[in-house]
């Protein structure tokens, strides 16, 4: 039975923003937590249960669409506006009621499919590699846009990674509410150890990341083995000190018992000399560290050129033997312009901003 309690209050109660925009209500169910659709439910007598609010089906259940109506909640906000099919993955571009847009990009495995998820509307940190941050950064991304974009990729989505447009951890707590949300064994039941996020890392944050208890997978964007390489190649990130980065990355893997995996984009004549590679070799060495070596995926306008394969065979090997785990990774996407460091910050017909 509905109580006489109005959905505005309910919400106002639940600390969400209720706030309507043509009569439309624009709270999101997936901004839900388990605990806060069980007010809801409660307060209006609902049969479904939590799981539902995370169905794929492009048509949602009758008793879900009523008693979103009833309770003044909106079960999805993305829409849909473009896909492009590669070889073995696929960008799908979707709407934000704002008008602007992000994207999001699925990458088919033989064990299932890794949904690479964007975080934020731009980027602040304008990694010259990259072309996310050229517009610089609109705005956060709520948790539930977050996990919108993994119900929208389907069942058969067994990774997730925080590698799409924005910096994960300049968005902490709607990146950490989402993987609570996706993790909830009563709604998706997702695997945080299927879970990665990618950071240029940012020590405050790795702080509070030191003492949260997910157990998810942690990735930094190294690209440099000095101060002033570092800032040439993440001019946003110039007050973060590299020595401050990679010592709150280790903590946080050795408080965690987990390996961390370092990234290093490996460009020619900027940051492949010998002596970057000894700086590489004293820095991971016996550390529980990884590192991740890779080629640039070029990008119209930005003047850099990407490594040949003798060079990374190099560092593999001189790595390798120096007791440095590592691998050397092929991204995936290239022919659809959806490889690591390629999304762009688009409106809503797909032109680029900025």
């Amino acid at each position: 039975m509905v109580t006489p309690h109005g959905p505005t209050m309910y919400l106002s109660e639940l600390k969400l923003d209720d706030s309507l925009e043509g009569g439309s209500p624009r709270v999101h169910a997936l901004d839900l937590t388990a605990r806060q659709f069980d007010m809801l439910a409660a307060a209006y007598g609902t049969t479904i249960d939590y799981r539902d609010l995370f169905s794929p089906q492009r048509d949602l259940p009758g008793r879900l669409r009523d008693w979103a109506d009833k309770s003044g909640i909106r079960l999805r906000k993305l829409s849909t506006r473009a896909r492009e099919r590669g070889s073995r993955s696929e960008k799908v571009l979707f709407g934000l009621d704002d008008g602007y847009a992000i994207e999001t990009v699925l990458i088919r495995r033989r064990d299932g499919m890794t949904a690479c998820v964007s975080s934020q509307v731009g980027c602040a940190f304008a990694c010259r590699f990259c072309a996310s941050g050229q517009a610089g950064l609109k705005r956060n991304l709520s948790a539930g846009e977050i996990v919108e974009q993994v119900v929208r990729a389907g069942p058969k989505v067994n990774r997730i990674v925080f590698m799409g447009i924005g910096e994960p951890l300049n968005n902490y707590a709607n990146v950490l509410d989402a993987i609570r949300i996706l993790r909830d064994r009563r709604g998706m039941a997702f695997p945080t150890s299927g879970i990665t996020v990618s950071t240029i890392g940012i020590p405050k944050a790795l702080r509070s990341l030191h003492e949260e208890h997910l157990a998810i997978n942690l990735t930094i964007s190294l690209h440099a083995t000095t101060q002033e390489v570092r800032d040439r190649l993440i001019p946003g990130a110039r007050k973060h000190a590299l020595r401050e980065v990679v010592a709150g990355a280790l903590s946080w893997a050795q408080r965690h018992n987990r390996v961390v995996t370092f990234v290093y984009l490996v460009l020619p004549g900027i940051n492949d000399t010998h002596a970057d590679l000894q700086r590489l070799i004293s820095m991971f060495s016996g550390r529980p560290a990884r590192i991740n070596l890779m080629r640039w995926n070029p990008i119209d306008s930005v003047d850099l050129a990407p490594t040949s394969d003798d060079r990374l065979g190099f560092f593999r090997q001189k790595l390798e033997r120096a007791g440095v785990p590592v691998v050397v990774r092929d991204t995936q996407g290239r022919d659809i312009g959806a490889a690591c460091g390629q999304l762009w910050l688009r409106d809503l017909t797909g032109i680029r901003i900025g």
